[in-house]
């Protein structure tokens, strides 16, 4: 044990040596910079990894060979235990010009750098659904609630939600059909064939869905906002096959929000048999395939990830069998394994910033240990008074580990303090900058948030607490033990 002067003589040293004040402060800096860097990023990545899934159905049956039924499937799909409901998809990339801009030479002026934003010069990842399918499988209603509500955050102005799927029509539901007389104000505004009254007026255009993205980008569009949708595709034999183009004449019916930023900006639903038609698989050619590039799974509510994992196996087991002879294994993937590229990248971003973090904690270990080190080099006189009358080797080294362990508490008490209050405060001194400096510390456009993501986790409050007292009381032992065998003589023979 050490003796009692230890800690007296250790406090004293504390208040009479300011150099302390600096390895209080580094430690309290590690400290809080853990804290509040880190409950960012963890918020950002909470936040990803919602909207990530907020975008993913439970389970998607991809690489699927190009002339796979969707009926078949579906029936196969359907016997395996914890399947709810499925629903198509077809995936094409095509061109989307709108027809206001095209007739008024917007679209003939020359190329310039907007064109490298897909989302000005019209490319899109078309993807054909069935609507009422859709909104059994994935969030498709909510997409379309929370579309104009991510644009009325941040623009002013009336964003009207899409009617499509409260259609009491079947079919207009099945083409995303907006009401008659919005067709007829569009087709008015554009300068297109128009009955003469808007009650004689049938809606005819097919509709297409826009991410928030794409309409922050391009403007707000009015309902039924005529487009025409340009793809291309290969048809015939492998051999003969030839480049076919086709277009077609949509309406605007509104836009949608998964959440993932990839997602909105770069598709854009439409009918799943509107698609078909396109790409020569019309529903009334009695040859045609109710083709897909995907189907969407979901899955009862609660699973285990054992359970999910025991789905897709079975899933994929059984479309595998139901494919064409010959045909390339296809792929189940969950919601993780469907963004596994952003989300590994996400995840090794999150390491990379942790082991920075370390690293600031070392520095401030360092500037701990270097205090301490050159307090014994001034104090040897003091060693050598306290070993003379009678202060064991032990009792001496504990005057510098305890100086060392209360700059550590004092340092990480501050620090938690501080990291806790400015994480709690954060987007309130983040809005009073911008209010009155215009500056950001968090720049919300940048990052499509409406306010910077904050999350404390409690086990990482207590480990990094735990992890700085440690560390400085490692750092407070080489100097400690330093003290401890120096000879009292000698000591006191110093100048």
């Amino acid at each position: 044990m050490i003796d009692a002067f230890s800690p007296f003589v250790a406090w004293r040293y504390l208040l009479t040596r300011r150099i302390n004040l600096l390895a209080v402060f580094g430690v309290t800096f590690a400290v809080w910079a853990i804290l509040l860097v880190d409950s960012v990023f963890t918020g950002f990545v909470s936040q990803i990894r919602q909207d990530v899934r907020s975008s993913a159905c439970d389970l998607m049956v991809t690489d699927l060979p190009h002339d796979a039924s969707f009926e078949r499937l579906a029936a196969v799909i359907a016997g395996v235990e914890g399947v709810v409901a499925t629903a198509p998809r077809l995936r094409h990339h095509g061109l989307l010009l709108q027809v206001r801009q095209r007739r008024t030479g917007i679209a003939d002026q020359g190329s310039s750098q907007v064109d490298f934003d897909h989302t000005q010069n019209g490319f899109a990842l078309l993807v054909g659904v069935d609507p009422d399918r859709e909104a059994a499988v994935s969030g498709l209603r909510r997409w379309l609630e929370r579309g104009p509500e991510e644009l009325a955050q941040r623009y002013p102005g009336d964003f009207w939600r899409s009617p499509v799927l409260d259609d009491a029509d079947a079919g207009r539901r099945a083409r995303l059909g907006m009401p008659d007389a919005d067709e007829w104000r569009a087709r008015r505004r554009a300068g297109l064939p128009h009955e003469a009254r808007s009650e004689d007026q049938r809606s005819t255009w097919p509709g297409a869905l826009f991410g928030w993205q794409r309409i922050r980008r391009l403007g707000w569009f009015a309902r039924s906002e005529p487009f025409d949708v340009v793809c291309a595709s290969f048809l015939g034999g492998e051999r003969e096959a030839t480049l076919h183009t086709h277009s077609l004449r949509v309406g605007f019916a509104g836009c949608f929000a998964t959440g993932s930023r990839a997602v909105d900006e770069s598709m854009v639903l439409l009918p799943i048999e509107t698609l078909r038609t396109m790409l020569g698989q019309d529903a009334a050619d009695p040859a045609s395939v109710d083709v897909v590039t995907d189907v969407a799974v979901r899955l009862r509510d609660g699973l285990s990830a054992v359970a999910v994992a025991a789905a897709a196996a079975a899933i994929r087991q059984r479309v595998q069998a139901a494919l064409p002879p010959g045909a390339g294994p296809c792929l189940v993937a969950d919601w993780q394994q469907q963004n596994e590229t952003f989300l590994s990248a996400v995840a090794h971003e999150q390491g990379m910033m942790q082991f920075v973090l370390f690293v600031v904690m070392l520095v401030a270990a360092f500037v701990s240990y270097a205090t301490l080190h050159m307090m014994v080099v001034q104090k040897v006189k003091d060693i050598g008074i306290l070993a003379a009358i009678g202060g064991s080797p032990r009792s001496v080294g504990g005057v510098f580990l305890v100086n060392g362990l209360a700059v550590a508490l004092l340092g990480t008490a501050f620090g938690l303090l501080a990291g806790v209050l400015s994480a709690w405060n954060l987007n309130a001194a983040n809005e009073w900058m911008f209010a009155n400096f215009q500056l950001e510390l968090f720049p919300r456009r940048l990052f499509d948030l409406r306010e910077v993501p904050c999350r404390l986790e409690p086990s990482w409050i207590a480990t990094v607490a735990i992890g700085a007292i440690a560390l400085a009381l490692i750092v407070a032992a080489v100097p400690s033990r330093q003290a401890a065998r120096m000879h009292p003589v000698l000591c006191l023979s110093r100048e």
